[in-house]
């Protein structure tokens, strides 16, 4: 059994996934897209905010040192692992292996555990890359002014608090792909349970909405189809194929092209819209 997806990630006067550089990503040819690594991140820290599960890949700090001079520092692969599963040293492979799999996001997406070893789990949950596919989006900038001074005493502007520069789209919708393939878990030995697949949909919707961020603030999941593929047909780059466009002042996510590729063998599970309209469907 497999299942697809598609989500529609907006962001409005937001930066949901910006390069070094501070801007929203772009394609060569100028496409504004973000990376599944964005939405990965939103989805982890949905499931761990809800705290009814374990979340194993996520940034987390701890302190170190001696008593009267602790600093702040991530933790390593290891530490995580030891201080998530309240171990005090690695066990042996299988129980390793199976201390990951509690964990709600590998089940999903896998990881690779290269401590001593090597662990790698390749997830049943796929997500592409989110491409723009609304055609009038803009990317700008605005200086921004800081309350502190430059610590350079020898600049010019030492006195002075220092200017910055925070990036927007003014209007852009990620259009992602989702595969959830329940064969290729069963060949690694994942189970994912159905509710494991309604909390995956739940975070495909509600996930992006959660973040709190300023560059975050603006961005929600606007539409999101589910279907359920029992011929396990091979479908890519679904997300292409969506068109969002304005009209009479409403914005539409026009699934038609979708349909059209990929009617035989596959039914709509789940149809969403937030303050867009889907047609095609």
């Amino acid at each position: 059994m497999r299942y697809n997806g598609i989500v529609v990630v907006n962001a409005k006067n937001a930066n949901f996934n910006a390069g070094f550089d501070g801007l929203p990503r772009r394609l060569p040819d100028g496409t504004i897209y973000a990376t599944d690594k964005a939405l990965k991140y939103c989805i982890r820290e949905y499931f761990a905010n809800d705290g009814k599960d374990k979340v194993f890949v996520r940034r987390e700090q701890d302190f170190y040192g001696d008593e009267g001079e602790k600093k702040q520092r991530y933790l390593t692969l290891k530490e995580n692992y030891l201080k998530k599963t309240g171990r005090e040293e690695l066990p042996d492979e299988e129980t390793i292996l199976k201390d990951l799999l509690s964990f709600i996001d590998v089940r999903l997406f896998g990881v690779v555990f290269a401590v001593d070893s090597n662990i790698s789990i390749t997830g049943p949950c796929q997500i592409s890359y989110g491409v723009n596919r609304y055609d009038k989006s803009n990317i700008y900038s605005s200086s921004i002014l800081s309350p502190y001074r430059n610590p350079n005493e020898k600049s010019k502007e030492s006195q002075q608090t220092t200017i910055g520069e925070q990036a927007r789209a003014d209007d852009v919708y990620y259009v992602y792909d989702v595969v959830l393939d329940l064969n290729a878990a069963n060949k690694q030995g994942i189970e994912i349970t159905e509710g494991d697949i309604e909390k995956l949909k739940d975070a495909l919707k509600y996930a992006v909405n959660e973040v709190n961020s300023t560059s975050m603030f603006g961005v929600e999941t606007a539409s999101f189809v589910w279907f359920k593929n029992e011929k396990n047909l091979v479908f890519n780059n679904l997300n292409y194929l969506v068109e969002v466009k304005n009209e009479n002042g409403k914005t539409v996510v026009d699934y038609s092209k979708v349909m059209e590729t990929i009617r035989n063998g596959v039914k709509v599970e789940e149809n969403y819209e937030n303050k867009v309209e889907n047609i095609g469907i």
